[in-house]
């Protein structure tokens, strides 16, 4: 029993043992390949030698060119270390005598017998900063050349894709669209690789949730393991971005895939630029914010937005000719308002609480962008005054001799700013627009549109007696693209929306409408008068609840 286990013991002691070993040659191996590859070595030959040898190692290829008079030949073949030993795909075997970053023997083992065979010293010609800058931006073009990183952004599922108008890609808040930026000035480049010069890249790709998050890192191809920890590291410390969204705005999870650059002497010439900026910036006064924006980015866009909204009987003012509130609303790190709230009533709670409703549904912000470190998206809080004013008005303008019925016109606000573009509508009945007017589609066949005092279009206007409907107990008739009729009132409402085939004016409260019947001819009219015909008709009152006969 004794021996056994004495035999037992000393296995697993051999064991480790080869292990040991085993990965104590992968390590000088690895080391060998971070020595060897991505530079290029120049064979030091007698100065009376009129041609040059180079080769360079990349991607387990070697590639040796000959230069002679102007002309180049290169011979590539793939090759693999064992030990201190290069093998080559066409079974030859090179001994290495010495390997540093800048020199590098080998001596040519060949299978029989040769005189004459010695090492050969190359040196590495690409030591010197410029000649290492050129070199590594020689590299970085080959590779990003590869497929494997031109997916950019894709969906869940892992489709690219490739139409981005088609989504809002994620934005990051210092970085903006360019994630590169932020590894490549955030990276700390491993030591023992920054000694060794050593080159290379990490392709990465990860999921970012709808909350601008990332999750699920996954590397896709590196050169070197070390560089991997690395872009892992900076990738977890990520800030949130505005999440992808669909062309509809609603949050989309989704894959992004970064090439992610090793450049040494790129590196080091950030951190020169780094320390020269962290200097300068000791004696000058920086703005390391700005603040949030909304649509054009203009002071007074929100206001305007929130004013163009709304719709107020200017009546309700009595003697005044305005009256001012002033509401805030709170935007949060996404750019979306997550509460409004009154400061000062403008002194009708209805008004209040309809401004109240447009800030709580306003398109998405630009959030607020702190741009130190990293740089994140912050909330804010903006105070708004909105002005309710007696006039707000539009004027009709036109370039033909005389304002009149179906000529080509525009509208100007009280600033003389144009609202309603010359052309898009012809000269219906309104030249002042204070709540709303009638225009012409300019268009055969035209249709008659009811336009507010900031030119949005409301509705179509049912024709009568060569123009809009008459107001009658403050409703007049609309309709809608299929021809059914509707009620509105003078302030662009719709009160009773478009249902009916058939509708008459109100009268005393009530209106008669039908679902179905047709338009007859009035006998003797030669076609110039009409009536409607109907076996369902039925009284409706203000509310469009209809009346018991």
């Amino acid at each position: 029993m004794y021996r056994v286990m004495k035999r037992f013991f000393a296995f697993i002691l051999l064991l480790a043992t080869v292990c040991v070993v085993q990965a104590q040659e992968n390590t000088v191996q690895g080391d060998t390949l971070v020595l060897l590859e991505n530079k290029i070595w120049r064979a030091k030959l007698p100065d009376e030698k009129q041609y040059v040898t180079e080769m360079e190692f990349r991607d387990h290829v070697w590639r040796s060119t000959f230069l002679y008079k102007g002309k180049t030949d290169t011979i590539e073949t793939s090759y693999g270390i064992c030990g201190d030993t290069i093998k080559t795909y066409d079974r030859k075997q090179y001994k290495i005598l010495e390997l540093t970053d800048s020199t590098l023997v080998i001596l040519y083992l060949p299978e029989r017998m040769t005189i004459g065979v010695g090492a050969v010293k190359y040196i590495n010609i690409v030591n010197s900063p410029a000649k290492m800058r050129e070199n590594e931006n020689r590299l970085d073009s080959i590779w990003r050349k590869e497929d494997i990183w031109n997916k950019g952004i894709a969906s869940i599922s892992g489709k690219p894709i490739k139409d981005l108008s088609t989504i809002e890609p994620p934005r990051w808040a210092k970085w903006d669209y360019d994630l590169e930026k932020y590894y490549t000035s955030q990276m700390v480049y491993p030591e023992e690789l920054l000694k060794k010069n050593q080159a290379g890249y990490s392709v990465v790709m990860f999921s970012i949730d709808t909350l601008g998050l990332s999750r699920g890192i996954n590397i896709l191809t590196t050169i070197h393991k070390k560089f991997d920890k690395e872009v892992i590291r900076l990738t977890r410390e990520l800030p949130h971005c505005l999440p992808c969204r669909d062309k509809d705005g609603k949050r989309m999870e989704c894959f992004y895939t970064v090439y992610v650059p090793f450049l040494p002497q790129h590196y080091r010439d950030r951190l020169k630029a780094d320390s020269i900026a962290e200097e300068e910036l000791k004696q000058s006064f920086v703005e390391w914010e700005t603040v949030s924006s909304f649509q054009d980015g203009k002071l007074w866009s929100a206001q305007n937005y929130i004013t163009q909204h709304l719709k107020y009987d200017p009546a309700l003012l009595g003697d005044k000719q305005q009256v001012r509130g002033i509401y805030t609303a709170r935007i949060d790190s996404y750019g979306e308002v997550y509460e409004a709230k009154v400061l000062r009533s403008c002194g009708i709670q209805d008004w209040d609480n309809q401004v109240l409703e447009i800030i709580k549904k306003m398109p998405r912000w630009t959030p607020t962008i702190n741009y130190y470190g990293k740089g994140e998206y912050r909330k804010s809080v903006w105070t708004i005054p909105i002005f309710f004013k007696r006039n707000r008005s539009l004027i009709a303008r036109t370039a033909e001799k005389h304002l009149e019925v179906d000529v080509p016109v525009c509208y100007l606000n009280e600033r003389g700013d144009t609202i309603v573009p010359y052309g898009k509508y012809r000269f219906c009945q309104t030249d002042t627009i204070r709540n709303i007017g009638f225009v012409y589609e300019n268009r055969q066949n035209a249709r008659i549109v009811c336009i507010d005092n900031q030119g949005k279009e409301l509705f179509y206007a049912f024709q009568y007696d060569n123009g809009a409907d008459y107001v009658r107990e403050g409703l007049f008739r609309i309709t809608d693209d299929k021809g059914l009729i509707g009620f509105a009132d003078t302030l662009g409402n719709i009160v009773i929306k478009p249902q009916f085939k058939f509708a008459f004016p109100f009268k005393n409260g009530k209106a008669k409408v039908t679902f179905s019947g047709e338009s007859k001819d009035v006998p003797d009219s030669n076609g110039e008068e009409h009536y409607w015909d109907s076996s369902d008709w039925f009284y409706i009152d203000k509310n469009g609840k209809m009346l018991k006969q």
